[in-house]
């Protein structure tokens, strides 16, 4: 194991062998950890149980091996962390800044304007949330103004989510994770 705060990872989901993308991917976050005198981790994203292939995660496993790519610490499983979700999305709520919705994909797509990467939710459940005991998903209550940060490839980056994604889902209707939440994390304030 590795002294330096530089920690890199590899995230595949276990829904088959690792495809050649997959191992590219793999393979130059490893060198990136390396070269940083960094730690190199694993997390399997086995969170959508629906997609998740029996024996996948230890192909995949086995295939990083052979590859010659050791991680410094046990792999994660995200299925096991779900517990840290949970408090995330706790804290999120309390703050005022995860809100529950039910409008469904077709709906949407019929009251979103169009974005770059899919319809821009209107946040129609922001303002007038599902009854409690409607199933739902739940949102993060995105603010606006520019998020930047400099990628080393590509340079700057910034995007403003409100005006190009719209509060998006963090949590499924099924109760799946769909974004990665981190306990302890400090959201930004939402601004009035």
């Amino acid at each position: 194991m590795t002294s330096s705060a530089y920690r890199g990872r590899f995230a595949p989901s276990p829904t088959g062998p690792l495809h050649f993308g997959s191992l590219v991917a793999a393979v130059a976050s490893f060198a990136d950890a390396r070269h940083h005198d960094g730690q190199w981790l694993v997390r399997i994203e086995d969170v959508d149980e629906t997609r998740c292939r029996h024996g996948a995660e230890q192909q995949i496993l086995q295939t990083l091996l052979a590859f010659g790519m050791r991680w410094d610490e046990a792999p994660v499983r995200q299925s096991a962390r779900r517990h840290l979700y949970d408090v995330a999305l706790a804290q999120l709520r309390d703050k005022g800044m995860a809100y529950r919705c039910n409008c469904s994909r077709r709906l949407i797509a019929t009251m979103a304007r169009a974005g770059s990467e899919g319809p821009i939710y209107p946040g129609t459940c922001r303002a007038n949330p599902p009854p409690g005991d409607a199933p739902a998903a739940w949102r993060l209550a995105v603010a606006s103004g520019d998020i930047t940060f400099t990628d080393r490839v590509v340079g700057e980056t910034r995007q403003d989510l409100v005006d190009e994604i719209g509060d998006f889902v963090i949590r499924r209707v099924d109760g799946f994770t769909a974004y990665q939440l981190m306990q302890n994390w400090e959201p930004p304030t939402l601004a009035d």
